[in-house]
């Protein structure tokens, strides 16, 4: 195993832009993943990203931009999700388990179909910040923007109905917009951290960080500023180390999450 100086990489644009990638990837999952571990979501990040592999897939096939089609493709499931729970009264977990094989048996189909297109597509199914582009910052600062006002402005209602949408649509707070945002956010979020995570391991941010401030928080102040705490650490620190032995960066950085989770069990007091 060879050993890099990880900070030579920063010396150059790419390295910048990977470490940025990495890092605003980190913050906007682990904002999203306060709500998605309150509401015992974790499989909604796990469906969601194999979905958005489904749509890389898809768009290596169609010859059109990966991101795109699998933004497509999150988007669409997200309001699925969304609608048939709000609407039709289907729980998450049939929903999601429905959409998870499909996705998969898609994805399979669009691959064999492209398969000069195959190393291509292992790079966002493991992650690829080193190809990260000055577009792809863009759309995570902006996201992450949008996440951080979404929340400072709907603090509470986000927090009402996370604990019970029934106190909060009897406090007058409108759940199903609350949720819909909440539901294209977390698409969104799932979809832009593929390059720099991969969509295998991009539902480890939505639910470690967040599931390691919950056990170490005081109340959810506390706890949604420990998630976006871990989530930063997590992303730094793991792209670091991907830098110094050169391993995928999806990888690593999941690896440092559940690190970050095993002490943050082992300091809780319950």
């Amino acid at each position: 195993m060879e050993i890099h100086n990880p900070f030579v990489y920063l010396s150059y644009g790419f390295g910048i832009k990977a470490l940025l990638a990495s890092v605003l990837s980190g913050i906007i999952c682990s904002a999203i993943g306060s709500y998605v571990v309150l509401k015992r979501m974790a499989f909604v990040g796990a469906g969601l990203s194999h979905i958005a592999f489904a749509g890389v897939s898809f768009g290596l096939f169609a010859g059109i931009s990966p991101l795109v089609s699998s933004l497509i493709f999150t988007l669409i499931s997200a309001i699925s999700i969304w609608y048939f729970r709000t609407k039709k009264k289907v729980n998450y977990d049939t929903t999601l388990g429905i959409l998870f094989a499909t996705s998969m048996a898609l994805a399979v189909i669009f691959l064999s179909l492209s398969g000069s297109y195959s190393s291509e597509a292992l790079s966002y199914l493991f992650g690829s910040p080193l190809t990260v582009e000055n577009s792809d910052i863009f759309l995570l600062l902006t996201v992450a923007l949008i996440t951080l006002v979404f929340f400072f402005f709907f603090w509470k209602e986000i927090y009402l109905t996370a604990f019970s949408e029934d106190i909060a649509k009897a406090s007058g707070f409108s759940v199903e917009l609350i949720t819909f945002v909440l539901s294209l956010l977390i698409a969104f979020a799932t979809t832009l951290s593929i390059k720099a995570v991969g969509s295998i391991l991009v539902f480890s941010l939505l639910v470690m960080p967040a599931a390691s401030a919950f056990k170490v928080a005081r109340n959810y102040t506390s706890f949604f500023f420990l998630s976006l705490l871990f989530g930063f650490l997590s992303s730094f620190i793991g792209i670091l180390i991907s830098f110094l032995i050169d391993i995928p960066s999806g990888a690593a950085i999941t690896f440092v999450s559940f690190l970050i989770f095993v002490v943050s069990v082992f300091l809780s007091r319950n």
